[in-house]
C-alpha cells in the first residue's frame, strides 16, 4: 500500500530514442554495405569488359548516399510550422 503512494521527486523524462531499437537503422546496417559490395562487384565486371557495368559502378554508391541521406532526413524531422512563425515575427 505504501509503495503505491510513493511519489518521485525527479521529473519524468521522455523515453530516449535508442539507435539500437530504431527500425530505420536496418537500412544503414544492411543497405549501405550491400551497395558498396555491389559497386565493387560491378567494378570488377566493368574492368573485365562489360560496358554496361560502368553505369552500375556509379549507381550503387549513389544509392548508398541516398539511403544515408534519407535516414538522416527521417531521424531529424523539421517542423515547418515553427519556421514559418519565426519568419513572420
Amino acid at each position: 500500500m505504501a509503495d503505491e503512494l510513493w511519489i518521485s521527486d525527479e521529473p519524468e523524462r521522455a523515453p530516449r530514442a535508442s539507435l539500437v531499437n530504431d527500425p530505420k537503422r536496418k537500412w544503414l546496417l544492411l543497405g549501405i554495405p550491400l551497395c558498396i559490395v555491389l559497386a565493387i562487384v560491378e567494378l570488377g565486371r566493368a574492368f573485365s569488359g562489360n560496358r554496361r557495368s560502368w553505369v552500375y559502378v556509379f549507381e550503387w554508391p549513389f544509392f548508398a548516399i541516398f539511403i544515408g541521406y534519407m535516414y538522416w532526413k527521417l531521424t531529424h524531422p523539421t517542423n515547418f510550422d515553427e519556421l514559418e512563425d519565426s519568419e513572420e515575427e
